[in-house]
């Protein structure tokens, strides 16, 4: 390892654990996190202000370049960012493996001209499976049959969104093991993504890192929630990061010049994570909170600059119908911004409710059918607030329709999580419906596990290569049918019954397998064997006269 002979400090971070050079040169692996720990020589006037001029450079810039192997002519240049007192420090993920060396760039003495060399190495196959954020950041598939339906690893690993809503766990009083409890169960379940406020203002005091005067961010405890967003990148989980929430008048009560700034500051600080970033929640809340719709899309323009891997970016909306939604209302991000070069995919809420929760087919469909395409995902669906409301089969209803409409991906919310409800920071009573005792546990929800259970069937099927195909289905009430015709199909009956399969373009020397999924058990039965080349009726295994019970089912027809 080359380092300069000045007086500082420069360590960096492996798989996120600090290594200091006297241990001598260790490698890097892909996408893991290269820290750069640097020392200004001048004392700044609040620092997180001042080296973050408002549309102007950062302090301080380290410029990452390959010259060997996979990483050779690739060069990456990341902001500094404050990190307290006169450190500063710059934060890498390097994206392919062979020798990497970087520089700093500063008008500060102490914190230009810091140069030094690493190595990359590749992760092997198996270190892939056991954690698939080693793949790479989530981006968009621009290739292949279905270029903009749906996300993949930068590897090209298919990515299916599989959301759980982690809104308040930023909030302060959370212990850390109480977060992992949630990641374990959550990634062990198949949920893909956690949805984490890291806000300037979040639901209150508690739950925000800046303070009052958005000039001074409480770097204790972003130390303590980048611990959580660690942990879940470690159990394969990639964060989707909130930096605002939407609210009455954000121009007076916060300002553009500090929202634009804390935005860039989340950039430099988490951008060497496996993250997704959003505008912020509910963005057009109380008419875009008083600053308009250009200063969102003036900020998303921003966020597409300053990051430079070119992450999935996109915003949260506020649904028609509900609180403080009217002057802007948008059942999908499509209505406003689908045309943004920066948005790269479009987001859904619906809200709360059962007629909300039925919207969820129609939204997806008609994002489906935009120019350009561009994956869609429902980012808040109707919550299990309290078990049995919704119910496990509204749950699998949102999920399964949005996925066999077109969704590149669906997300819950339910019990405890969403409010982080835990022993150590309880959320108190409001008018929201929640179980405020520990007593049930609230991980294991009917919904949640139903959930859980869709990914992980999704993930044994060719997902990504599945179109709706309603037309597909006949003689039924709510024909969803996602397929790739003549090879496989997946049918969601949802009530239960018959209903009629085209199998074509296929032959009658085609052979198909069978299968149905009892949905309210989680239970798979063999539906055996069908010919090719025709329409075909196809039957539950059991059906209301027959049980008195109304149970939900998916169809599994393979080739």
């Amino acid at each position: 390892m080359k380092f300069l002979t000045r007086a500082m400090i420069v360590c960096f971070c492996i798989s996120h654990a600090l290594v200091s050079p006297a241990r001598g040169q260790a490698a890097v692996k892909a996408w893991d996190t290269f820290e750069l720990t640097l020392h200004a020589e001048r004392k700044l006037d609040n620092a997180y202000v001042t080296s973050l001029p408002d549309q102007g450079p950062p302090l301080v810039r380290v410029r990452f370049q390959g010259t060997s192997g996979p990483a050779q002519g690739q060069g990456l240049t990341i902001a500094g960012f404050w990190a307290g007192n006169q450190t500063f420090k710059a934060r890498f993920a390097p994206p392919l493996p062979g020798t990497w060396t970087y520089e700093s760039q500063s008008s500060d003495p102490g914190l230009n001209g810091i140069r030094g060399t690493f190595e990359c190495i590749p992760w092997q196959a198996s270190d892939k499976v056991e954690n698939p954020t080693r793949r790479g950041f989530v981006r968009v598939c621009q290739s292949g049959d279905r270029p903009g339906r749906y996300f993949e690893y930068t590897d090209g690993t298919p990515f299916l969104w599989i959301g759980d809503t982690w809104w308040n766990w930023t909030k302060r009083g959370i212990k850390l093991s109480s977060f992992q409890t949630l990641a374990d169960d959550r990634s062990k379940k198949g949920f893909t993504v956690g949805q984490l406020f890291f806000a300037g203002r979040g639901w209150g005091r508690a739950s925000s890192l800046l303070d009052e005067t958005f000039t001074h961010p409480d770097l204790g405890r972003i130390d303590q929630i980048e611990q959580m967003i660690r942990y879940a990148n470690s159990q394969g989980l990639t964060v989707w990061i909130h930096p605002w929430w939407g609210g009455r008048d954000l121009d007076q009560q916060i300002g553009a010049e500090a929202m634009r700034r804390w935005w860039r500051y989340v950039i430099a600080r988490l951008g060497a994570y496996n993250v997704i970033w959003t505008l912020a929640g509910e963005y057009n809340l109380y008419n875009y909170g008083n600053l308009g719709l250009p200063f969102w899309t003036d900020l998303g323009a921003m966020i597409d600059r300053e990051d430079p891997y070119d992450r999935l970016l996109s915003a949260h909306p506020t649904p028609p119908g509900w609180g403080g939604g009217q002057a802007a209302p948008q059942w999908s991000t499509s209505a406003v911004l689908h045309v943004e070069p920066w948005l790269n995919y479009n987001r859904s809420q619906v809200g709360h409710g059962q007629w909300r929760n039925e919207m969820i087919p129609q939204i997806v469909s008609a994002d489906y059918a935009r120019v350009p395409a561009r994956p869609v995902v429902v980012t808040e669906p109707w919550y299990e607030f309290v078990e049995g409301n919704p119910t496990a089969a509204d749950i699998r209803f949102g999920a399964l329709s949005a996925l066999l409409s077109g969704a590149a991906g669906h997300s819950y919310a339910g019990g405890h999580v969403w409010k982080a409800h835990v022993p150590e920071a309880p959320a108190g009573r409001d008018t929201w419906p929640m179980d405020l005792s520990f007593d049930t546990n609230t991980l294991d929800y009917p919904g949640a596990v139903s959930l859980g259970y869709v990914a992980r069937l999704f993930r044994t099927l060719p997902w990504w290569q599945l179109e709706p195909h309603p037309e597909l289905v006949s003689d039924s009430p709510a024909p969803f049918c996602a397929a790739v015709p003549g090879h496989t199909y997946v049918v969601y009956l949802r009530w239960g019954g018959s209903l009629q399969v085209d199998l074509r373009p296929s032959s009658e020397d085609d052979t198909f397998e069978s299968t149905w999924i009892d949905l309210n058990a989680l239970k798979e039965i063999n539906g055996g064997q069908v010919q090719g080349g025709d329409t075909h009726w196809f039957n539950c295994p059991s059906s209301y006269p027959g049980t008195a019970h109304i149970n939900d089912w998916l169809l599994l027809i393979k080739r």
